[in-house]
Protein backbone atom coordinates (compact mmCIF):
# COMPACT_ATOMS: atom_id res chain seq x y z
CA UNK A 1 0.00 0.00 0.00
CA UNK A 2 0.93 3.75 -0.73
CA UNK A 3 1.04 5.10 3.07
CA UNK A 4 1.73 1.46 4.63
CA UNK A 5 4.89 2.05 7.22
CA UNK A 6 8.29 0.41 6.25
CA UNK A 7 8.87 -3.31 8.33
CA UNK A 8 12.07 -4.16 9.92
CA UNK A 9 13.25 -7.71 8.15
CA UNK A 10 15.02 -8.36 11.52
CA UNK A 11 12.28 -7.47 14.42
CA UNK A 12 9.17 -7.81 12.28
CA UNK A 13 8.09 -4.26 13.76
CA UNK A 14 7.01 -0.86 12.13
CA UNK A 15 9.90 1.23 11.50
CA UNK A 16 8.99 5.13 12.11
CA UNK A 17 8.87 6.88 8.75
CA UNK A 18 11.24 9.83 9.93
CA UNK A 19 13.82 7.89 11.84
CA UNK A 20 16.88 8.49 9.85
CA UNK A 21 20.02 6.46 9.79
CA UNK A 22 23.58 7.36 9.18
CA UNK A 23 26.50 10.02 11.03
CA UNK A 24 26.28 12.58 8.98
CA UNK A 25 22.17 12.35 8.77
CA UNK A 26 22.16 12.04 12.69
CA UNK A 27 24.38 15.29 13.01
CA UNK A 28 22.24 17.18 10.53
CA UNK A 29 18.98 15.88 12.42
CA UNK A 30 20.57 16.69 15.96
CA UNK A 31 21.23 20.33 14.43
CA UNK A 32 18.00 20.93 13.40
CA UNK A 33 16.47 19.68 16.71
CA UNK A 34 18.77 22.18 18.39
CA UNK A 35 17.78 25.28 16.07
CA UNK A 36 14.16 24.62 17.05
CA UNK A 37 14.82 24.14 20.60
CA UNK A 38 16.82 27.57 20.94
CA UNK A 39 13.55 29.17 18.83
CA UNK A 40 11.22 28.34 21.03
CA UNK A 41 13.68 29.56 23.78
CA UNK A 42 14.07 32.83 22.16
CA UNK A 43 9.86 32.79 21.51
CA UNK A 44 9.34 32.35 25.04
CA UNK A 45 11.72 34.43 26.28
CA UNK A 46 10.23 37.72 23.53
CA UNK A 47 6.95 36.70 24.49
CA UNK A 48 7.83 37.46 28.48
CA UNK A 49 9.62 40.59 27.68
CA UNK A 50 6.89 41.71 26.01
CA UNK A 51 4.58 41.27 28.29
CA UNK A 52 6.44 42.37 30.75
CA UNK A 53 7.22 45.59 29.51
CA UNK A 54 3.29 46.23 28.71
CA UNK A 55 1.21 45.41 31.63
CA UNK A 56 4.53 45.54 33.94
CA UNK A 57 4.47 49.45 34.40
CA UNK A 58 0.46 49.30 35.16
CA UNK A 59 1.01 46.56 37.83
CA UNK A 60 3.47 48.20 39.70
CA UNK A 61 1.59 51.31 40.04
CA UNK A 62 -1.61 49.27 41.42
CA UNK A 63 -0.64 47.27 43.56
CA UNK A 64 2.91 48.97 44.57
CA UNK A 65 2.64 52.91 43.87
CA UNK A 66 5.50 52.32 41.62
CA UNK A 67 5.88 54.46 38.96
CA UNK A 68 7.94 55.15 35.96
CA UNK A 69 8.57 58.81 34.20
CA UNK A 70 10.61 60.54 31.37
CA UNK A 71 12.30 63.52 31.65
CA UNK A 72 12.15 65.71 29.03
CA UNK A 73 13.14 69.15 30.93
CA UNK A 74 16.45 69.90 31.79
CA UNK A 75 14.73 71.37 35.24
CA UNK A 76 16.89 69.42 37.43
CA UNK A 77 20.18 69.35 35.86
CA UNK A 78 23.50 67.65 36.61
CA UNK A 79 21.34 65.84 39.34
CA UNK A 80 18.76 64.73 36.48
CA UNK A 81 19.00 65.11 32.66
CA UNK A 82 16.23 65.13 29.75
CA UNK A 83 16.49 61.60 28.97
CA UNK A 84 16.71 59.50 32.45
CA UNK A 85 14.20 57.39 33.40
CA UNK A 86 12.81 57.86 37.10
CA UNK A 87 11.33 55.74 39.52
CA UNK A 88 8.47 57.57 41.82
CA UNK A 89 6.97 55.56 44.98
CA UNK A 90 3.74 56.86 45.97
CA UNK A 91 4.50 58.26 49.58
CA UNK A 92 2.57 60.13 52.35
CA UNK A 93 3.06 63.63 52.62
CA UNK A 94 3.74 63.87 56.49
CA UNK A 95 6.92 61.91 55.99
CA UNK A 96 8.59 64.27 53.32
CA UNK A 97 11.80 65.60 54.23
CA UNK A 98 13.44 68.82 52.88
CA UNK A 99 16.47 67.74 49.50
CA UNK A 100 13.59 64.65 48.52
CA UNK A 101 12.42 65.35 44.94
CA UNK A 102 9.25 64.97 44.51
CA UNK A 103 6.69 65.00 41.46
CA UNK A 104 4.03 67.88 41.77
CA UNK A 105 1.57 69.34 39.11
CA UNK A 106 2.55 72.55 37.79
CA UNK A 107 -0.13 74.97 37.73
CA UNK A 108 1.00 77.32 35.27
CA UNK A 109 0.64 73.62 32.94
CA UNK A 110 -0.62 71.50 34.89
CA UNK A 111 1.88 68.52 33.62
CA UNK A 112 4.04 66.71 36.39
CA UNK A 113 7.47 67.95 37.35
CA UNK A 114 10.32 66.64 39.13
CA UNK A 115 11.67 69.48 41.66
CA UNK A 116 13.87 69.16 45.18
CA UNK A 117 12.07 70.35 48.41
CA UNK A 118 13.60 73.39 49.38
CA UNK A 119 11.35 73.91 52.80
CA UNK A 120 8.16 71.95 54.69
CA UNK A 121 5.77 74.53 56.49
CA UNK A 122 3.74 72.20 58.92
CA UNK A 123 0.20 72.64 60.22
CA UNK A 124 -1.95 70.69 62.17
CA UNK A 125 -3.86 69.79 58.83
CA UNK A 126 -1.80 70.70 55.74
CA UNK A 127 1.64 70.71 54.72
CA UNK A 128 3.27 73.35 52.81
CA UNK A 129 5.93 72.46 50.24
CA UNK A 130 8.40 74.95 48.25
CA UNK A 131 10.29 73.01 45.70
CA UNK A 132 13.24 74.17 42.85
CA UNK A 133 14.64 72.67 40.18
CA UNK A 134 18.53 72.41 40.78
CA UNK A 135 19.47 74.47 37.58
CA UNK A 136 16.37 76.77 38.14
CA UNK A 137 17.21 80.13 39.04
CA UNK A 138 14.31 80.52 41.50
CA UNK A 139 11.63 78.49 43.36
CA UNK A 140 8.54 77.44 42.77
CA UNK A 141 5.34 78.56 44.12
CA UNK A 142 4.59 76.77 46.77
CA UNK A 143 1.95 74.38 47.24
CA UNK A 144 -0.21 73.53 50.12
CA UNK A 145 -1.49 69.82 50.38
CA UNK A 146 -3.06 67.42 53.65
CA UNK A 147 -0.71 65.75 55.62
CA UNK A 148 -2.17 62.52 54.43
CA UNK A 149 -2.18 63.00 51.13
CA UNK A 150 -0.02 61.04 48.37
CA UNK A 151 2.85 62.32 47.09
CA UNK A 152 4.99 60.67 44.32
CA UNK A 153 8.33 60.65 45.83
CA UNK A 154 11.37 60.04 43.12
CA UNK A 155 13.57 57.07 44.51
CA UNK A 156 16.00 55.83 41.45
CA UNK A 157 17.29 57.82 38.70
CA UNK A 158 18.28 55.41 35.51
CA UNK A 159 20.42 57.33 32.97
CA UNK A 160 19.56 57.76 29.12
CA UNK A 161 16.64 55.08 29.82
CA UNK A 162 13.62 57.18 29.34
CA UNK A 163 13.30 57.54 26.03
CA UNK A 164 13.31 53.80 25.18
CA UNK A 165 10.64 52.76 28.17
CA UNK A 166 8.51 55.85 25.74
CA UNK A 167 9.19 53.83 22.43
CA UNK A 168 8.60 50.89 23.73
CA UNK A 169 5.39 52.31 25.65
CA UNK A 170 3.91 53.90 22.78
CA UNK A 171 1.50 52.76 20.22
CA UNK A 172 3.61 52.86 17.51
CA UNK A 173 6.35 50.51 19.53
CA UNK A 174 3.37 48.58 20.33
CA UNK A 175 2.80 47.73 16.68
CA UNK A 176 6.35 47.25 15.73
CA UNK A 177 6.39 44.63 19.03
CA UNK A 178 3.59 43.11 17.87
CA UNK A 179 4.86 42.80 14.47
CA UNK A 180 8.33 41.39 15.41
CA UNK A 181 6.33 38.80 17.60
CA UNK A 182 4.02 37.54 14.23
CA UNK A 183 6.94 37.29 12.00
CA UNK A 184 9.41 35.73 14.41
CA UNK A 185 6.50 32.83 14.93
CA UNK A 186 5.68 32.65 10.83
CA UNK A 187 9.75 32.28 10.52
CA UNK A 188 9.74 29.72 13.06
CA UNK A 189 6.66 27.47 11.71
CA UNK A 190 7.90 28.07 8.24
CA UNK A 191 11.10 26.35 9.06
CA UNK A 192 9.35 23.54 10.85
CA UNK A 193 6.68 22.63 8.10
CA UNK A 194 9.70 23.30 5.19
CA UNK A 195 12.05 20.39 7.37
CA UNK A 196 8.80 18.17 7.76
CA UNK A 197 8.13 18.33 4.24
CA UNK A 198 11.56 17.25 3.36
CA UNK A 199 11.55 14.18 5.51
CA UNK A 200 8.29 13.23 4.54
CA UNK A 201 9.46 13.28 1.18
CA UNK A 202 12.93 11.68 1.58
CA UNK A 203 10.74 8.28 3.77
CA UNK A 204 8.61 8.14 0.37
CA UNK A 205 11.55 7.89 -1.36
CA UNK A 206 13.26 5.02 0.89
CA UNK A 207 9.45 3.02 0.78
CA UNK A 208 9.34 3.76 -3.12
CA UNK A 209 13.32 3.16 -3.63
CA UNK A 210 14.57 1.00 -1.28
CA UNK A 211 17.65 0.49 -2.91
CA UNK A 212 18.26 4.25 -3.55
CA UNK A 213 17.34 5.19 -0.03
CA UNK A 214 20.44 2.45 0.93
CA UNK A 215 22.66 3.83 -1.64
CA UNK A 216 22.14 7.34 0.21
CA UNK A 217 22.70 5.82 3.54
CA UNK A 218 26.17 4.56 2.57
CA UNK A 219 26.82 7.80 0.96
CA UNK A 220 25.72 9.50 4.50
CA UNK A 221 27.69 7.18 6.68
Amino acid sequence: MKNQRPIDAATNEFVERRQRVGTIADRRDNGTLARQRWARVLNIAFVISVSVALVGPAVMSSYFGISIHTVTTGSMRPTINPGDMIVAKVVTASTLQPNDVVMLVNPENWTLQSHRIQSLSTTTTALTITTKGDSNPVADKPVDIGLNSPVRKVVKTIPNLGYVVSALSSTRGKLIGLFVLVIFNVIIVSNILVKRRKEDKKHKEAITSPHLYEAEKRENA
